[in-house]
């Protein structure tokens, strides 16, 4: 008989082989098809996920390189990130809030609020709807007096005039020409950033429903390697969307309220609807500011004239001066471990390299930067005192 190599004779001992050598060559064959395939150590099979170099100055480099190029490579999507962020640690909490109540477990909680929310939006539709249906047939028949009466307005006749119309129908019809092309963009853009909130909220919903094997999943990257290096930092930028939330709900509310003396002051109308503006645009970093100063500036020129749209461009300025160089930076010091004035100079310094987008990116690129330092300053004191 032909012997057998020493695999052939370990399958037919697991199959019960007492004579392992007795064997044909066909029937080993036979015996090696039909053998289960063997399976590695499962350490063996976990991969490194693309590891750095070991050498601690090289991979450094290499990982905020390759941090840099991802958030340049992904900027597009920021909108999606900062939503899915915002969603994520919201829900998170009310859910978290929930189960302390109720014992409700994490998903069920947010399964609870997301039926709530879309209840509460589909009755809103509805009743929304229903209310403006009588009035289809009344705009079909009175719409021209409707524009008529709207157009005659002494504040369209003072927009149209500082819009370089000559208060008749034709120099409405050239300002509209001239501006129907920018407007479109606008809205382009505005439908291209809806979109984007739609997939964070989307991506937002789908992690909750997921987040214990996802986090299990992320938890088992090798922390040396490119990929857990790469979520770790992203997580970083997570935490810095957050706070900047916080720390701008803190900023509008200071708004609207030094900003509420001054309406009353001026005596303007609708001063709770003002209010609410000012709070809700407040919750933009910076152009919030510009926005709300824009609406209240019509206003103030319906409700008082010239002076009191003077005083709303004061007030705007300062508040805006107070946001970016004192507010946000004593929040901001209480993450970052950095003094007010080191705050105040990046702010300049990114406001000067990046322009307007300079301010949004200040207090993230900071925070994150700390965070890293903090990460490798505790690296090396690791391994100082496992060589000590």
């Amino acid at each position: 008989m032909p012997t057998i190599l020493p695999e052939q004779a370990l399958q037919s001992e697991m199959r019960g082989a007492t004579r392992p050598t007795d064997l044909t060559v066909r029937e080993a064959d036979t015996l090696r098809l039909r053998a289960p395939p063997q399976r590695a150590p499962i350490a063996a099979m976990q991969s490194s996920y693309l590891p750095l170099p070991s050498d601690p100055k090289l991979r450094r480099l290499v990982a905020v390189v390759a941090f840099a190029g991802i958030v340049y490579w992904l900027r597009e999507l920021a909108p999606v990130f900062i939503c899915f962020t915002i969603l994520v640690r919201s829900l998170t909490w009310l859910a978290d809030v929930i189960h302390s109540r109720t014992g409700l477990e994490r998903r069920g909680g947010v399964a609870s609020i997301l039926l709530v929310a879309v209840t509460a939006i589909g009755v809103s539709i509805f009743f929304g709807v229903r209310a403006i249906l009588p009035r289809v047939h009344e705009i079909r028949t009175e719409g021209k007096d409707l524009v008529g009466q709207l157009l005659d307005q002494p504040v369209v006749e003072r927009l149209r005039h500082l819009a370089g119309g000559d208060g008749a129908g034709g120099g409405a019809a050239e300002t509209v020409k001239a501006h129907a092309l920018q407007a479109l963009h606008y809205a382009t853009a505005f439908a291209h950033l809806a979109l984007y909130l739609l997939i964070g909220f989307i991506l937002s919903v789908i992690y909750l429903f997921e987040r214990d094997e996802i986090d299990h999943w992320i938890r088992s990257l090798d922390r040396e390697s490119v990929s857990g290096t790469m979520a770790r930092w992203l997580g970083y930028v997570g935490d810095a969307i957050a706070i900047t939330v916080k720390m701008q709900a803190v900023t509008a509310l200071v708004n609207a309220l030094i900003t509420f003396p001054v309406l009353v002051v001026l005596g303007l109308p609708h001063k709770a609807l003002l209010f609410l503006l000012i709070l809700v645009s407040g919750l933009l970093p910076v152009v919030g500011n510009f926005i709300a100063g824009s609406v209240l500036c019509v206003v103030a020129y319906e409700a008082r004239g010239l002076w009191a749209v003077g005083v709303m461009l004061v007030v705007t300025f300062i508040l805006h001066k107070i946001e970016s160089y004192y507010l946000t930076p004593r929040l901001a010091a209480q993450h970052v471990k950095l003094p007010g004035l080191v705050l105040v100079i990046s702010l300049l310094v990114f406001e000067e390299v990046f322009g307007f987008v300079g301010l949004f990116l200040s207090f993230p690129v900071l925070y994150v930067a700390t965070r890293v330092h903090r990460e490798w300053v505790t690296e090396d004191g690791e391994k100082g005192a496992a060589a000590g």
